[in-house]
């Protein structure tokens, strides 16, 4: 049966909310890309880019390479309210042992709005900031992930470094895929973590020259004290006309540790627990061109 989250919000709340959550959730982000895009084509402070570039997603000691493409859109409203969208869009050169039945492409979507609350002095402020993102499909396993999470900001802006702090609330969900799990004697109501949950992430920026920008980040979600999810990323940027007039050069890496205990069929300290995937992290290493519209 084919999903329409609108009908079903009016006419079947209960039957949504229970029951497609996560498609709900994945067609919200998709229908907030396609309204955001409409809404920005006719406005003069909209930034458009989009990129190419290569990928290696490293899983324990498996690479898959394949290639990437992406639409990255920002905007600034006339109340100062900043909004950005990354669509990512990666196929997969797939002939590793990891998943035999995977389809070799995946995408990954970040939507955000965010704005200032007060600010301290030129360099120092305080904001807010309003986080959507989604994942499928991926090599690692990850069959769906939705992350939507509003929270506060602490940001430093100066001329050589940047930094910013964030703690948020929200709905964090995370779904593996079938066919890995099948073989360790899961069965499909096994598969999805769905929980409320809280983030806290820290980022540092510096301009190394005045081409060159490094940025590294750490982020956690955890509910109730129990950790769900930690991510490690590190980015360096270099301007360059090489293509057009300031395209970007960028290569960066994503390393992201998953806590399978919450999948555990029984105590995960029993002899018998076996965790619903042979491994509980990946890396993805990108380097991508980034140009202007």
């Amino acid at each position: 049966m084919q999903f329409n989250p609108l009908v079903d919000l009016i006419i079947k709340p209960e039957m949504m909310f229970q029951e497609s959550k996560v498609n709900y959730l994945n067609s919200a982000l998709v229908c907030l890309a396609l309204c955001l895009s409409s809404a920005l084509q006719a406005e003069e402070q909209t930034q458009w880019h989009y990129s190419l570039g290569s990928h290696d997603f490293v899983v324990e000691d498996s690479h898959t390479l394949g290639v990437n493409a992406s639409l990255l859109l920002e905007h600034k409203t006339q109340s100062d309210i900043l909004l950005t969208a990354a669509l990512d869009a990666y196929i997969d050169v797939d002939v590793d042992k990891l998943d035999p039945d995977h389809i070799p492409v995946w995408f990954k979507s970040t939507y955000a709005a965010s704005g200032e609350l007060y600010r301290i002095n030129p360099e120092f402020s305080l904001g807010w900031q309003f986080d959507l993102q989604g994942k499928r499909n991926t090599v690692s396993s990850v069959e769906k992930q939705a992350k939507v999470f509003p929270g506060l900001t602490a940001n430093f802006d100066g001329q050589q470094l940047q930094a910013q702090l964030k703690a948020g609330a929200g709905y964090y969900y995370l779904e593996i895929d079938d066919d890995v799990p099948r073989t360790r004697g899961y069965d499909r109501g096994d598969f999805g973590n769905g929980t409320f949950a809280y983030t806290f992430m820290g980022s540092v920026g510096a301009n190394v020259t005045p081409k060159l920008h490094m940025q590294v980040a750490a982020q956690t979600w955890q509910d109730e004290g129990k950790w769900l999810e930690n991510q490690y990323r590190f980015e360096l940027s270099y301007q360059t006309d090489f293509w057009r007039p300031n395209s970007l050069l960028v290569l960066s890496a994503e390393h992201t540790q998953y806590n399978l205990d919450h999948y555990a069929k029984v105590d995960v300290n029993s002899a018998e627990y076996l965790p619903i995937l042979p491994w509980d992290s990946d890396t993805l290493v990108r380097l991508s061109l980034v140009i202007p519209w």
